[in-house]
């Protein structure tokens, strides 16, 4: 008999049994709170964004109704980006400018980074939005075209609903300029005037917020990005760092050390206990049943004898 088999049965196989048992209950029931925390860590579902409301969180006025027969009204601000591989950046930003001065636009603003065949060149303009398409249609032509994205939203409420504040705004202030002609005493005076220049400001700020909507209708945004070509040991190389690529390497190697510390920890201060009291438990249950079996078998052993002997008389 091995080694193995005599410490088997010294130790008892329903204890083995039961030390076994434990270990895979606790590993079930701490996967199953594991699986459950995964599940229910889930974020809330995200709220719906209200398109209704203008800035001062009043809803928009709704336009007018059209008459029958006319187009209805609509008003749409576009923007453009677009981003240009080169093979000059410089020459390549006179010949855009060019296109765009010839479509009744203008250069807004541009900045520049790097040098050399590093060299990165933005510039922003802006262009009618009546010549937007065929602006964008010509500005494809100039390079190879590394991305594009045009984007749009309708402020067709929010002109409406300016438009229909400026014009209440201006009959109260043609009321108080009346009562201000009409008022004698000096305390209605300072009050009419106090009130129209409050009005007369609203108007003042309502007619800037119209304006500055209406010129974003009216001329539209182009984002231009130029960049030179990328030489091939640059594209190979890409943005690799021997010392981040080394500094990453021995962080997965701590990780990985701290893994198995922690694994080990858990197996001396958890494993071993439950598999103890697996052990216990699985000794008692199993000299019960030894204790059973072995009742059950004397009884079985004493009716057969007694059963012969009544046989033999």
């Amino acid at each position: 008999m091995s080694a193995l088999s005599t410490r088997l049965n010294k130790f008892g196989l329903p204890a083995i049994l039961g030390a076994v048992l434990a270990l895979a209950l606790a590993l079930t029931t701490g996967l199953s709170s594991l699986n459950f925390g995964l599940s229910g860590s889930a974020g809330g579902e995200s709220t719906a964004v209200d398109k209704g409301v203008v800035s001062d969180g009043r809803l928009d006025i709704a336009a007018p109704s059209a008459v029958p027969g006319d187009a209805p009204r609509v008003d749409v601000v576009r923007y453009g980006n677009m981003s240009l591989e080169v093979s000059d950046a410089e020459a390549s930003l006179k010949s855009i400018t060019e296109i765009i001065t010839a479509g009744g636009g203008y250069l807004s603003g541009s900045s520049r980074y790097g040098q050399d065949d590093q060299l990165v060149i933005s510039a922003t303009f802006r262009i009618p939005a009546s010549n937007f398409d065929s602006v964008m249609s010509r500005l494809r032509e100039q390079g190879d075209v590394l991305s594009e994205d045009v984007s749009s939203y309708e402020v067709t409420m929010q002109l409406v609903d300016l438009e229909a504040r400026l014009k209440n705004l201006r009959a109260s202030e043609a009321a108080f300029i009346t009562l201000l002609k009409r008022a004698t005493s000096v305390s209605d005076v300072v009050a009419v005037q106090a009130e129209l220049s409050r009005i007369q400001g609203e108007i003042e700020s309502f007619e800037a917020q119209r304006a500055a909507l209406a010129d974003q209708v009216d001329m539209s945004s182009i984002n231009v990005s130029l960049t030179l070509p990328v030489s091939p040991v640059d594209a190979a190389s890409g943005n690799f760092d021997l010392g981040y690529e080394i500094s990453s390497a021995l962080a997965n190697l701590i990780n990985v050390g701290r893994a198995v510390v922690t694994a080990g920890i858990n197996i001396v201060v958890i494993g071993i206990p439950i598999a103890v009291i697996g052990a216990l438990f699985g000794s008692v249950i199993g000299r019960a049943l030894t204790a059973v079996a072995a009742w059950f078998k004397k009884s079985l052993n004493g009716s057969g004898k007694g059963m012969r002997r009544a046989a033999r008389r």
